[in-house]
């Protein structure tokens, strides 16, 4: 071999180092990046990670105050029902009781003789009765405070009186000073 292909030999040796040793260099630069890259990428998703997890809390949060609202509504809903039958409850209660009372009344005014009544219906009997016409009587029992506004409730002398008129079965109120 001569010096000169020896020559090219090394210098093709040389100049294959030096393009192995750019890619070496080049990919080691990609691989840098890469990394830089990636970290990069670490960082927005951690970032992000922190945000998503606040928005997971909130909407837990906000579930939690559905329930607990769900739950109220539901409590009052009940509460609303059950108020509901205590108040038909009380209507049947009073209903009955006016009935009651009306028909004491009416047995009062048919056993008193100063009281002129007419032969309508039940439910109107006060409307043709003396006390509210007008006309009859204008003692005390005809022109008691059912029809008249003044008056004790009861018909009853001043002395006596009750001044609780909350249905037939009502106890007097107690008036005198402590």
């Amino acid at each position: 071999m001569d010096t000169m292909t020896i020559i090219w030999i090394i210098v093709a040796i040389v100049v294959v180092l030096a393009v192995i040793a750019l890619l070496v260099v080049a990919s080691r630069k990609r691989n840098e990046r890469r990394h830089q890259e990636a970290d990069s990428i670490r960082a927005r998703a951690q970032e992000q990670t922190s945000v998503v997890e606040k928005r997971e809390a909130i909407a837990e949060e906000t579930a939690a105050d559905a329930r607990r609202a769900q739950a109220e509504a539901e409590a009052k809903a009940a509460e609303a029902k059950r108020l509901q039958v205590d108040a038909q409850t009380h209507q049947n209660t009073a209903t009955t009781s006016r009935d009651d009372l009306k028909h004491e009344w009416q047995r009062a005014d048919k056993l008193d003789p100063d009281v002129k009544t007419t032969d309508t219906p039940p439910n109107d009997a006060r409307a043709t009765d003396a006390r509210t016409t007008g006309t009859g009587p204008t003692n005390a029992r005809a022109t008691d405070a059912r029809t008249t506004g003044a008056g004790p409730a009861n018909g009853r002398p001043n002395g006596t009186d009750s001044t609780n008129t909350h249905g037939a079965h009502a106890k007097p109120t107690d008036t005198s000073s402590t």
